[in-house]
């Protein structure tokens, strides 16, 4: 008996109690191994895919310039910024478990 004639077989329930115990043996193994062999092939297509997609959507380096440029403006923060100023002292505030007001009270008499 072939391999495809026993898989036939293994496919219906009646039939595998007709087979011998090699021929049971047999098609474990044929099934055990298609098996793991289309998984291992699945998982190689997929590492093959992300490595291509990495590559694809990798930045692309700078050009010299650019990063010149970049480097020459430096970003000053907006000290004065009212809505900064208002979430970091709520944050103050809620961690001390005051009140903002007397929190902005205290920094403005310190001026």
């Amino acid at each position: 008996m072939n391999i495809t004639e026993l898989m036939g077989m293994f496919s219906n329930p009646e039939t595998i109690k007709s087979l011998n115990m090699g021929d049971k043996m047999m098609g474990v193994v044929v099934t055990v191994i298609l098996g793991m062999g289309i998984t291992i092939t699945a998982l190689i297509f997929i590492q093959f895919l992300i490595g291509m997609m990495t590559k694809l959507l990798a930045e692309k380096p700078k050009s010299e310039a650019a990063v010149e440029t970049s480097q020459k403006t430096p970003l000053k923060p907006d000290v004065n910024d009212p809505e900064l100023m208002a979430a970091i002292s709520a944050a103050v505030a809620a961690k001390m478990g005051i009140s903002p007001k007397s929190i902005v009270k205290t920094v403005v008499e310190k001026r």
